[in-house]
């Protein structure tokens, strides 16, 4: 069971529509029950429009965004999430193809830095092979990690003693366990600059406009009641309810388009 309420709090004031549902939504209390079947078990959130397109959108429309996060049952997130992520590859596949070109699509998110993949690489060699490694080929290997070492230490002292593996009165001693698990620890695969995350992309591509953003998030309430057929929604809730909150002297004040 999720130890969190819904927050039952009314806004001091909100603009009166002809329509009433979403002043009884604001007014009822939120049962704690899987609202595509009813279970009142285990629950986890489910986030109607994706939590990684929601992060990314202005701050007004995150302020309300309590109304697009419902409770789900693990069994019916699944399946709801299932057609949530189906409908963001697709979405982001298809913007990424019209804004990139065809080649984007084989852009990958992240590449493999050969350097750091080298010091990894001599690190785990002198850890299993050391003594079976000619004495040229393993001055070359301690170097390399000596010098990964050094490069991510901050004090001047300790980086000169990695680097020539102690003082010329101690004579050079070798790299210590620790040092070469950090060096075998190396995460060699980085962030590929030229790629652009999926949902930059498709929030970049609504322009900051309201009309679009507010279209957008509909679609995703729709995608929702098309899969999950939920027959536990909240009282008022509804795909058309407003989608963003205003903040003004006499408290949130929701946009509505019938």
């Amino acid at each position: 069971r999720l130890l969190f309420e819904h927050n039952r709090a009314e806004p001091e004031s909100y603009e009166e529509t002809s329509d009433t549902n979403f002043a009884r939504y604001l007014r009822t209390a939120k049962r704690n029950v899987c609202v595509r079947c009813g279970d009142d078990g285990h629950h986890m959130r489910h986030y109607i429009l994706p939590y990684t397109y929601r992060t990314l959108l202005p701050e007004a429309y995150k302020k309300h965004m309590s109304h697009d996060v419902v409770i789900l049952c693990p069994d019916c997130h699944v399946v709801c999430e299932r057609a949530s992520k189906g409908r963001m590859k697709a979405l982001e596949d298809r913007l990424r193809m019209e804004l990139h070109g065809p080649d984007s699509l084989r852009v990958p998110p992240v590449i493999d830095d050969p350097h750091l993949g080298h010091v990894k690489s001599c690190a785990i060699a002198l850890v299993k092979w050391r003594d079976n490694i000619p004495a040229d080929k393993l001055e070359r290997y301690e170097r390399e990690v000596r010098e990964y070492l050094a490069s991510i230490c901050d004090n001047e002292e300790e980086k000169e003693s990695i680097l020539n593996g102690g003082t010329a009165e101690e004579g050079r001693r070798q790299l210590t366990k620790a040092q070469l698990q950090t060096a075998c620890g190396v995460r060699y695969r980085v962030k590929n600059p030229e790629f652009v995350p999926g949902p930059v992309i498709v929030v970049e591509s609504l322009k900051g406009e309201e009309d679009r953003i507010d279209a957008f998030i509909i679609d995703w309430r729709k995608l929702f009641i098309d899969t999950a057929n939920p027959r536990h929604m909240p009282t008022g809730w509804r795909v058309d309810n407003p989608v963003i909150c205003r903040l003004g002297k006499d408290g949130p004040r929701y946009k509505y388009e019938p």
